[in-house]
């Protein structure tokens, strides 16, 4: 877990930033009302992820503590209650995250989504491609002060390998003006494989023409050189938190909200891809249909609510046992489906053996001294058709019999000669 250090001697303030912190986040707080305390826990804490300083302490009322922080290279949020062009100069040429007046709960809320803002930028690697060092150490600067994962990149050929190397990318910032290919035409290679909502493209130039080619060819946004630091950097955690939402909106619409396992639509476009890759490329796969035997029992013996824990329990255990590129769904009900890639007909039989005998002995608590179990049926079509759904069907008509013949068990389409 994240630990930040929260140096402030207002009593309610504190009060406040604990509660929203601890309600919103999943971080936790040392608090400190004076410097020397303060000191006192960096030295037994050194590893801080983020500070939040108050710049008016009883025991110091300069920039003293700003700077000793920064040096023990702890990222800083400056909090003040008094703001003024002196206060902007000191703090602007500091490399902190951001400094936020004390004036309201507003602000006070402010912080704590700044907070949650630079904990999302850690995990957020960003490509910057400009041929001038100069402008690539200055927005690695800004960016490294918000804590995002820092590429830069000298040339746009450098920014294709980088991409390469690092498809978890997610902003790319491009310049104009380059000597070998300009930014817009770098922009087009990018645009091939990835759209808006995969990698967002912050165009940069001091033409401000070239916003309009940038925009037009799939940018997500345009920022003027040269750079005042502070729109940049709300730009660029804009551009970002977009990103987010939409990747967040996309989970929804592609994941059942029980299980969070895929939901039916969104296995039929993704599994439709794999096939077609295991029929160009002559790979086997497996397509496996789940129910959860005597469903209905236990839901009026024992509730919906147990009945959701027992389609809870069966997503888990699944999910647990796959591997990484093969697909987990629910279709519907107490019904799942596996698409198992590059597999053989025998291995997929003995791997779907194995999760129909690990289901049986699972126990699930009804009760502080009841426990209850429960089986499924399987059906196992490896026989590769020219469809999905042909396999999909032909694996639902063996899960089928193995309903009619006791139930708890798999049957394959796997014929052994």
């Amino acid at each position: 877990m994240y630990k930040i250090l929260l140096v402030e001697d207002s009593k309610p303030i504190c009060s406040f930033l604990l509660k929203k912190i601890n309600r919103n986040l999943n971080i936790s707080v040392d608090i400190a009302s004076t410097f020397k305390d303060a000191k006192k826990l960096i030295e037994e804490n050194p590893d801080y992820f983020l500070a939040l300083l108050d710049v008016h302490l009883p025991d110091m009322d300069d920039t003293t503590m700003v700077d000793f922080v920064l040096n023990k290279n702890i990222p800083s949020i400056i909090m003040t209650a008094d703001y003024n062009s002196e206060t902007n100069r000191n703090f602007s040429k500091r490399n902190i995250v951001d400094f936020v007046l004390k004036e309201s709960p507003e602000s006070l809320n402010y912080i704590v989504s700044l907070i949650d803002r630079v904990l999302e930028n850690s995990k957020t690697k960003v490509l910057v491609v400009d041929d001038s060092k100069v402008v690539l150490k200055q927005l690695d600067k800004f960016l490294k002060n918000q804590l995002f994962q820092v590429f830069p990149a000298i040339s746009p050929l450098e920014g294709l390998k980088t991409i390469e190397k690092n498809p978890d990318i997610k902003i790319v910032i491009i310049d104009y003006n380059m000597a070998d290919l300009n930014g817009v035409e770098f922009l087009k290679i990018i645009r091939r494989n990835f759209s808006k909502n995969k990698i967002a493209v912050v165009g940069i130039s001091s033409d401000e023409s070239s916003s309009i080619s940038f925009l037009k060819h799939g940018a997500n946004d345009f920022i003027k050189k040269p750079f005042i630091k502070e729109e940049f950097i709300c730009r660029i955690n804009n551009t970002a938190e977009a990103l987010e939402n939409v990747i967040k909106l996309e989970e929804i619409a592609n994941t059942d909200f029980l299980t969070k396992v895929s939901n039916r639509k969104y296995f039929f476009e993704q599994a439709e891809h794999y096939f077609s890759i295991a029929l160009r490329e002559q790979n086997s796969c497996a397509v496996a249909m789940i129910d959860i035997d005597n469903f209905k029992l236990i839901n009026d013996t024992y509730g919906h609510v147990m009945g959701d824990e027992v389609i809870k329990s069966l997503a888990k255990l699944l999910t647990d046992n796959v591997k990484g590129q093969d697909m987990v769904a629910r279709f519907g009900g107490e019904e799942f489906v596996l698409y198992l890639k590059d597999i053989s007909p025998f291995f997929a039989s003995k791997f779907l053996d194995q999760i129909c005998k690990k289901v049986a002995k699972q126990m699930i608590r009804v009760e502080n001294d009841k426990y209850i179990s429960y089986t499924v049926s399987i059906g196992v079509a490896t026989k590769q058709s020219m469809t999905l759904s042909k396999m999909i069907d032909d694996a639902d008509k063996l899960l089928y019999s193995a309903k009619q013949s006791g139930k708890n068990k798999i049957i394959s389409d796997l014929v052994i000669a």
